[in-house]
């Protein structure tokens, strides 16, 4: 199929390279030498956005294409390590505003690049294999944030009839608008709530200690000296929840209407004879194939998959906490890139639970890594806080286990389910300081979206 007309999808990407290229290139011919007396420069924050989206879209314009050559594969590898190192190199020097909002870019779509190379890094391997997979380009999974992820198990031969009436395969009209408004209200509500929430942070200053939290921790056994008080826990609990609403509503509730609201303008239809093709298709944006592929995933996304948290409040395992309840989004993420990794890598040394094991501790070495980005990149700082607390999850998650076994919560007593419970509750809020802290030191710089509420 020809694609035609100014709206493909290789012109949505070639045009702006174009455009930040030429931009960057004349601010280097044409600045003074004295720009580039120190590193980094101080640069107009036009040239800056240039520089930092460049290497995005070079890494989308060489994504059309499966990766048939080394030569691709370590060029889409350095360009996506160029493109999250931006941020850090220029920390401080631009408003929170827009340093923040880099450094989430490239915390999230660097995921996002590595997964692509190693997804399709293999791609190769695969002719001649009747499971040959179709590929689809990095723009595919940019809007696809929640790749492959069914949370509701799709239907099976031997499923039971309560299960296969979960799944919608092709949503009504009236299912769809009742998914937008009940979504809006819910969003809504959760915005009075972290407003009412954040005036309640802004009113009670946090004293943030200076010492970084693992070293006040290690002080506590060592010469019994508290780690932390039970104000400053409560003032914890209130930011948490801050970050909880924040988290929800910013990176999930809102993303929901918005692409319920996609769905039903561009790739719902009432009735089941069309003859014209759709306008995505028309225009060049969307092969016949991959029109298909994003209605399915997107009713996956809407009616299928469990919102970004799934009450982890009541979680009563590790387990049950970080794969089933909390930052369903991005756990993939750490799977693909420090579980399996590093399991396949102590696999052939080590019985399978040791490497399953060091699997863990890689998962959550990916998400230590992630969390220590964001706070240099948005507030200069490093305390190997948000390291320590990942680790040490990492740490609890595997002597959990190794204590109490891997049963699934349903075959707990009541009793033993909240013992479990309390115990688990007991052990994160003692070490939640030290994901709390780092975000803390620097409270000008971090700020809660609020409607109602100024700093």
């Amino acid at each position: 199929m020809s694609q035609s007309g100014i709206f493909t999808k290789s012109n949505l990407i070639y045009i702006p390279l174009s455009v930040t290229t030429a931009h960057t290139l004349n601010f280097l011919c044409n600045s003074p030498l004295s720009t580039w007396q120190e590193f980094p420069p101080k640069l107009p924050t036009s040239v800056y956005s240039s520089i930092f989206f460049t290497p995005l879209l070079l890494f989308l314009s060489l994504s059309f294409e499966p990766i048939q050559s080394s030569k691709r594969f370590y060029t889409l590898l350095s360009l996506a390590l160029i493109f999250v190192s931006i941020p850090l190199s220029f920390r401080e020097l631009y408003p929170p505003t827009i340093q923040n909002a880099f450094v989430a870019y490239g915390v999230l779509l660097g995921l996002k690049m590595l997964l692509f190379i190693k997804y399709n890094r293999s791609y190769l391997n695969q002719e001649g294999s009747n499971q040959k997979k179709e590929f689809k380009s990095f723009l595919w999974m940019i809007f696809n944030s929640r790749f492959n992820s069914y949370i509701i198990p799709p239907k099976k031969e031997n499923s039971n009839e309560k299960e296969n009436s979960l799944i919608i395969t092709s949503p009504t009209t009236s299912q769809i608008n009742k998914k937008i408004i009940n979504r809006t209200i819910i969003t809504f509500t959760k915005i009075l709530i972290l407003d009412l929430v954040t005036l309640i942070s802004t009113k009670y200053t946090m004293i943030i200690p200076e010492k970084p939290y693992q070293l006040r921790l290690l002080e506590f056994f060592t010469k019994g000296i508290p780690a932390f008080t039970m104000s400053s826990m409560l003032q914890y609990l209130n930011f948490l929840l801050c970050v909880y609403l924040m988290l929800s509503v910013y990176s999930y509730d809102i993303y929901t209407i918005i692409n319920a609201t996609f769905y039903r303008l561009f790739l719902h239809s009432s009735s089941e004879e069309i003859n014209h093709k759709p306008i995505l298709i028309k225009s060049g944006l969307l092969t016949p194939s991959e029109y298909v592929s994003l209605k399915e995933w997107m009713i996956t996304f809407l009616f299928n998959t469990k919102h970004l948290f799934s009450e982890p409040w009541m979680a009563s395992s590790p387990r049950d906490f970080w794969s089933t309840r909390w930052q369903l989004m991005i756990s993939e993420s750490f799977k693909e890139l420090g579980f399996l990794p590093v399991k396949n890598v102590f696999a052939p040394f080590v019985p399978k639970k040791i490497a399953n094991m060091m699997g863990v501790l890689g998962a959550f070495g990916v998400s230590a890594l992630l969390h220590e980005y964001l706070i240099i990149g948005q507030f200069n700082i490093w305390t190997g806080e948000h390291l320590f607390f990942f680790m040490i999850h990492g740490v609890i998650f595997i002597l959990w286990e190794a204590i109490f076994g891997r049963k699934n919560i349903n075959e707990y007593s009541k009793i033993k389910r909240f013992f479990k419970w309390f115990l688990l509750l007991i052990i994160y809020l003692s070490v939640l300081p030290a994901f709390i802290e780092p975000l803390r030191r620097r409270p000008e710089i971090f700020e809660i979206p609020s409607f109602f509420v100024k700093y």
